[in-house]
């Protein structure tokens, strides 16, 4: 296995990132993956609003305590890649308040990466989803409570993995049901387009922390509808020349309010499976 050295003082929270980053990509070379680069646009944005979230009320998992989920955030930061989360924080309920100035232990940064890939099948999320060969970016969000004379300060992370193969035309972050979007990209890194799908999950709302750490895990919804290219049966035919795709498609399912995922879903590489590279969602109501 690749050697870390340790940093001998702590960390700034830039170089808590670069810390982290280099266990991941320690831990994907130990299994022969290639490394992740460090994004620190969206996924990193989308990692810090929910580490910061998590400190503040003391709690652990995917959703917010707004109801956001990993998608929704990263899709509001700015991202349109397929994100990923890994998170990690304590779990009394607590409210405090968020060091905007943190010094990291690189202790602590080595216990989150440990606690994630250590992991058992078949509880083992974390790691499989450091492991997943897709991957080509992560963003980091590392927060930290201020620390007082009766609590010595612990971080929180989140971990946002990202599968890039591709650039997007924007999709408008809210609509009315049954509303018609235009989705367009083109994919890249030997990436094949096969089609888009569409999901939906309740709109989001506030959730108290004791409920946010009794859900803990957290599934990508599947699509209520998919729309292929040529030689498939679809209500709409995508429409896919080369490395790129466009449709039209509907947000309506049966008419229902809520969150919708828009998906772009590809082949990649020596692999005929469909995958998901592309998901962002868009509040219908």
């Amino acid at each position: 296995m690749p050697v870390v050295e340790r940093p001998r003082a702590p960390l700034t929270v830039p170089e808590a990132r670069r810390y982290m980053l280099a266990l991941i990509n320690r831990d994907r070379a130990a299994h022969g993956l290639a490394p992740v680069e460090l994004d620190e646009g969206p996924p990193t944005a989308a990692g810090q609003r929910h580490a910061e979230d998590m400190v503040r009320l003391g709690f652990l998992g995917h959703w917010g305590s707004d109801g956001s989920v990993p998608e929704q955030r990263h899709t509001e930061a700015g991202g349109a890649d397929m994100v990923l989360e890994n998170a990690l924080c304590f779990t009394d309920e607590a409210k405090r308040t968020v060091d905007a100035k943190p010094l990291i232990d690189p202790k602590q940064v080595e216990r989150a990466e440990s606690l994630f890939f250590d992991e058992v099948p078949p509880n083992d999320g974390h790691r499989r989803n450091i492991l997943k060969p897709a991957h080509t970016r992560v963003g980091i969000g590392v927060a930290q409570f201020v620390e007082t004379a009766k609590e010595l300060a612990v971080p929180c992370f989140a971990q946002e993995f990202v599968d890039g193969y591709g650039t997007y035309a924007p999709l408008p972050r809210k609509a009315k049901p049954g509303a018609t979007v235009h989705v367009e990209g083109t994919l890249s890194n030997g990436a094949r387009p096969t089609g888009v799908g569409v999901a939906r999950v309740a709109l989001p709302k506030p959730i108290a922390a004791s409920e946010l750490n009794r859900r803990r895990s957290y599934p990508v919804p599947k699509p209520f509808q998919m729309y292929w290219g040529p030689g498939f049966v679809t209500p709409i035919l995508a429409r896919i020349d080369g490395p790129k795709i466009a449709i039209d498609v509907p947000l309506s399912d049966k008419g229902q309010s809520g969150l919708y995922e828009v998906s772009v879903w590809a082949k990649l590489p020596g692999s005929e499976e469909q995958t998901m590279v592309s998901l962002r969602t868009v509040l219908v109501e």
